[in-house]
């Protein structure tokens, strides 16, 4: 069995999100071999089937929508439309021009006092 990425793991990776509109999404039976289909890619983070729709997580440095699309369809399903959107970024982390900057200034400062 495949193990599940983990984003802690690494800090190279670039979280995606898909929504995959499918036709005839059917009964629990066919969503189950869909998602199984596509949790079986690399990089794939978690799947979800919501309003018609298939909702994937994925690292694109790992795997590609193109790579889900073609998952999806190897299951005989047929994909209405999709759409790929990056996940919210991680703003927690300072750039490093901002941590050299801030002494800097501060060091001007205490020199004109």
């Amino acid at each position: 069995m495949k193990e599940k990425n983990d984003p802690a793991d690494s800090s190279l990776t670039e979280t995606m999100a898909a929504r995959i509109e499918i036709k005839d999404l059917g009964d629990p039976g066919r969503q189950k071999e869909i998602t199984d289909a596509v949790e079986a890619l690399d990089g794939v983070i978690e799947t979800k089937i919501e309003k018609g729709a298939l909702h994937v997580s994925f690292d694109a440095l790992a795997t590609t929508e193109k790579k889900i699309e073609e998952a999806v369809r190897s299951t005989g399903t047929t994909i209405k439309a999709a759409a790929t959107d990056r996940e919210s970024p991680h703003l927690d982390l300072p750039t490093p021009a901002n941590v050299q900057q801030a002494p800097v200034e501060n060091a001007h400062d205490g020199e004109n006092a």
